[in-house]
């Protein structure tokens, strides 16, 4: 009304940094004793470390031991990590491990290099699911992983995979049988020719001065009220489909695009998703230095939405997709592309790591990257989705 903004407008709870690396993190896990967990990927070569735990504001630790970090020569690939992209708790305390296999350099994953471990808090290690080779096809690479551990038998894992194509992939944790679902389809692909935006400034892939453009297919990914959630990258799309579905063998892989939900455009590059007890799944929102949310409970919206009144008496009853409005949760310059985060009493984790910055996306293969890079946390007023 008259007043020309003039600085960068900071929305949402104070945030609280947790924990400073000198390089990026991609992966990031909270546990019950407030232990925080990050991943240090070899998308772009190799890292001493692919998993630690933070044992200051700036120490850490390899986790669950150093051995495990690298793999010998000749060692079977499922025993050790080879390119590790994130780390989450479930329910019951677990940690799970999701390994893309793919060495640095390389396209496509080694022969049971791409798994999923699971570990108790001490780091005992309990149990490997490997993906088998077979689905390997088109460079799949498995980013980020989910675990309901009360679907089916044992629960399953979700993961997504970020390839061009990409696709959705389970796991049945009791017999260890994985698939992938909706591979090469509109709601895993990344946009043709995708340009994005990062501090105000168009990103585009380089290779020297060659020009191409950003690929990224599937990446975050949360459970919530039922569902799977998931955005593609190299896009500003997000949808979800129910878990019960996805993991229905009697569902064909052509019928089960008619069960994809398409909630609309969330206005933004998101590289993670993560979700809350009271059904709001949080988008890491790049483009805007910011995280935004959306309800998926109408119990919990709180305004008249296309003829809807907002609230209900019925706890669990869902928001229809066309119903759906994305929201500012909190934006601050300090969120320097915010990647996974991880809720746990009450606040919600994350980790940046100024991925745009990056030699890949940087003309001249410039790396503008200017460490540290800093973790937070910021009050979200519940617990973790369940």
């Amino acid at each position: 009304m008259g007043v020309c903004p003039t600085d960068f407008t900071i929305a949402g709870p104070v945030l609280e940094p947790v924990h400073e690396s000198t390089e990026p993190p991609t992966g990031l896990a909270i546990d019950p004793n407030l232990n925080l967990y990050l991943t240090y990927p070899r998308n772009s070569g190799p890292t001493p470390n692919n998993v630690v735990i933070c044992t200051s504001f700036t120490d850490e630790e390899p986790w669950p031991n150093a051995a495990i970090q690298n793999c010998t020569t000749g060692q079977n690939a499922n025993e050790c990590f080879i390119n590790v992209q994130n780390v989450v708790l479930d329910s019951i305390n677990q940690l799970w491990v999701v390994d893309s296999g793919i060495p640095p350099g390389a396209k496509s994953a080694v022969e049971y290099g791409a798994k999923v471990m699971s570990f108790s808090l001490n780091g005992t290690h309990l149990r490997t699911y490997v993906i088998p080779s077979s689905l390997y096809h088109d460079n799949m690479n498995a980013n980020d992983v989910r675990i309901n551990n009360t679907l089916g038998t044992n629960g399953y894992a979700f993961m997504t995979d970020e390839s061009k194509s990409g696709s959705i992939l389970s796991i049945d944790l009791d017999t260890g049988y994985a698939n992938r679902r909706l591979f090469n389809t509109t709601y895993t692909r990344a946009d043709p020719n995708y340009v994005g935006v990062y501090d105000g400034q168009l990103i585009y892939g380089w290779n020297g001065t060659q020009k191409s453009f950003l690929s990224t297919g599937s990446d975050g990914i949360a459970l919530a009220s039922g569902n799977v959630y998931w955005g593609v990258l190299a896009s500003r799309r997000f949808y979800y489909i129910s878990q019960a579905s996805i993991v229905n063998q009697s569902i064909s892989n052509d019928d089960i695009i008619s069960y994809v939900q398409n909630p609309g455009q969330c206005k933004t590059e998101q590289a993670g998703l993560t979700a809350d007890d009271n059904g709001r799944v949080y988008i890491m929102a790049s483009e805007h230095n910011a995280i935004f949310y959306v309800d998926t409970l109408q119990a919990a919206v709180n305004r008249t939405v296309n003829g809807v009144p907002p609230g209900n008496s019925n706890a669990l009853e869902p928001v229809p997709p066309e119903n759906y409005v994305v929201k500012d949760f909190v934006r601050s310059g300090l969120i320097q592309h915010a990647d996974s985060a991880a809720i746990w009493d009450g606040w919600m984790y994350f980790c940046t790591n100024q991925l745009e910055l990056g030699p890949s996306r940087q003309y001249n293969n410039t790396d503008n990257c200017r460490g540290p890079f800093r973790s937070y946390r910021v009050n979200v007023g519940a617990g973790p989705a369940v």
